[in-house]
């Protein structure tokens, strides 16, 4: 049987490092909080269908997008619903994300997100990764041209 409240503390753990290296721009820490192959769903927040890619292709596809832009990120009320049949879990928690283009006057440029996302985490080696990602994305507030990922889909905000 699995511990519930240190898995769930482990998963926070997970998803904290995830989100961190998205500010931090610290790709090589993304990737370990990744399984090999990650199904994403962004298709709320970018019109493109969901997909599983690599891990290295998801991160560099966040890379690519932001790594102009300063960012913070943050997730709230975490529930995690754990499988002890599968060793899996599924968690969801809220997100704000909040992104500005460093060279813009005063903070004139930003582009923020709001929603949920709920993630599957697998057991690997011992350890929690992140094996599907889907964005359900509540509203945007800014202008997605400064956003890499949004600028050539017409996203709107």
């Amino acid at each position: 049987m699995l511990d519930t409240a240190h898995h769930t503390l482990a998963i926070s753990a997970v998803l904290a490092r995830f989100f961190q290296a998205f500010d931090d721009k610290n790709w090589t820490m993304m990737r370990e909080c990744l399984c090999d192959e990650v199904f994403a769903d962004y298709s709320s927040f970018l019109n493109v269908p969901a997909a599983t890619i690599s891990a290295d292709t998801y991160v560099e596809q966040r890379r690519e997008a932001l790594q102009y832009l300063e960012t913070q990120h943050n997730f709230l009320n975490l529930r995690v619903e754990l499988d002890p049949w599968t060793q899996t879990a599924a968690a969801r928690c809220n997100y704000v994300i909040h992104r500005f283009d460093p060279t813009a006057p005063a903070g004139d440029l930003y582009f923020h997100s709001y929603g949920h996302y709920c993630f599957t985490f697998l057991a690997v080696s011992g350890d929690w990764k992140i094996s599907h990602i889907v964005q359900h994305l509540l509203r945007n507030h800014g202008n997605p041209d400064i956003h890499g990922a949004t600028r050539s889909r017409g996203t709107t905000a």
